[in-house]
């Protein structure tokens, strides 16, 4: 591994704080020229597949960088170079994943008003520490609901699970949890997330390094799920050396 991205995943991974982490990765991805930036994903990409602990961190990192739709153009960027360089494989994990723009649809949950809520009164309801409320929040269509349910401090780790794991479910509810670093860095949430076909293709490759062997063994043999994703999975599971 070059003395680059030894100092990115120096500096990474002794920020204990999952935000402040990601604030220094997507300052590292937005403000770096190109070549290092694919150069840079291209290693630790490699290393996080073999299981190196500190690449999977800023890979999780990048992933969680390159969620947001916002840096979708960056991400489209990285993957056509990837391209261009002959590494096909990875530009698939890297393509840009932009805002579907559909219009939301699904069932509002009843939140026993005797009427639907507005967007607005269900964006104040996702802020609420009242568990039976919360539980209702979870089931909301909405990406902003969602957004807000994220930050709020009475929300816990099987409450996430459970809503990644809905089907159906709006693509864009999940990405909301991709973009999230409180919740993307536990484990059960991203292999939640990767399981679910609802989640689009190349956000569920970039989980694919931080699955144990088991979970990659186990979305090898799940025929819901996307071929490629599957054959990312196999890939993931032969034999790597980390030079």
């Amino acid at each position: 591994m070059d003395a680059r991205a030894q100092e990115v995943l120096s500096v990474a991974c002794a920020i204990r704080d999952p935000s402040m982490a990601s604030g220094y990765v997507r300052s590292i991805l937005h403000t770096q020229d190109l070549e290092d930036v694919c150069d840079l994903v291209t290693v630790v990409h490699a290393a996080s597949i073999a299981r190196d602990p500190r690449a999977g961190e800023v890979w999780l990192l990048v992933a969680i960088v390159l969620a947001d739709p916002a840096a979708s153009e960056l991400a489209a960027s990285i993957a056509r170079r990837l391209r261009r360089r002959g590494h096909a494989d990875l530009a698939d994990v890297m393509e840009g994943v932009p805002a579907s723009g559909d219009e939301v649809t699904g069932r509002v949950p009843d939140f026993g008003k005797g009427r639907p809520l507005s967007l607005g009164e269900r964006k104040s309801v996702a802020r609420t520490r009242d568990r039976a409320l919360l539980a209702r929040v979870l089931r909301d269509p909405h990406p902003d609901v969602i957004r807000i349910l994220l930050g709020n401090p009475h929300l816990t780790e099987p409450d996430v699970v459970r809503l990644v794991a809905q089907r159906p479910i709006q693509s864009e509810v999940l990405r909301e949890v991709c973009c999230s670093p409180r919740w993307v860095i536990r484990h059960g949430v991203r292999v939640a997330l990767t399981k679910n076909p609802y989640l689009p293709l190349p956000l569920a490759l970039r989980f694919v390094p931080q699955l144990s062997a088991t979970e990659q063994r186990a979305i090898v043999q799940s025929p819901e799920l996307d071929l490629r994703l599957r054959e990312a999975c196999s890939a993931a599971l032969e034999p790597r050396t980390l030079h």
